[in-house]
């Protein structure tokens, strides 16, 4: 019973710091997904939206660690629902994840953030899949060939060793 009330009392602390209009509002929304790479460096696609009847310039920015981050770009948006879009490159190719932010400070005084969260980093460093290519030089019958047989030789690595097979080389 005893934790119950202490549950209580914490989640009306949390309910009583928070406004009511961060509470129920969303003036701002961001999301993000990298799917694709760009020399080797993962590209995250974003996508901003004003919910708000106020245009409004929200600057979207990302951090893939405490040490790794940058603004992305700066949108102009419109009364809602209007939105834009936008790509960027992480400067390195190992990052598992990323957050990608979007902040916008409203002529109602009100600064809202709104964020991706962590989501997953294209995967730039795995080697592509390996690919064969057999070029097939077609022969005819007027073509010559020549037939060359090397001899045994004393094994020195002059070309001239035991058990050497039968060459033959076409003419050209």
């Amino acid at each position: 019973m005893r934790r119950i009330a202490v549950l209580s009392a914490l989640l009306a602390a949390v309910v009583l710091a928070v406004p009511a209009s961060a509470q129920t509002e969303s003036r701002l929304a961001v999301t993000a997904t990298s799917d694709r790479c760009a020399g080797g460096l993962p590209v995250v696609d974003y996508r901003v939206e004003n919910r708000w009847s106020t245009p409004v310039s929200a600057q979207v920015w990302w951090v893939a660690d405490a040490s790794v981050y940058g603004v992305a770009a700066r949108h102009d948006l419109g009364p809602a629902p209007d939105s834009d879009t936008g790509s960027f490159s992480l400067p390195f190719d190992f990052y598992a994840t990323v957050t990608v932010y979007a902040t916008a400070s409203w002529p109602d005084g009100e600064t809202s953030t709104n964020a991706s969260w962590a989501i997953p980093v294209a995967d730039c460093t795995s080697l592509p899949s390996p690919t064969t290519t057999t070029t097939v030089t077609p022969t005819t019958a007027d073509q010559p060939t020549t037939t060359t047989t090397d001899s045994p030789g004393n094994g020195n690595g002059n070309g001239h060793g035991y058990g050497r097979p039968t060459t033959t080389v076409a003419a050209g």
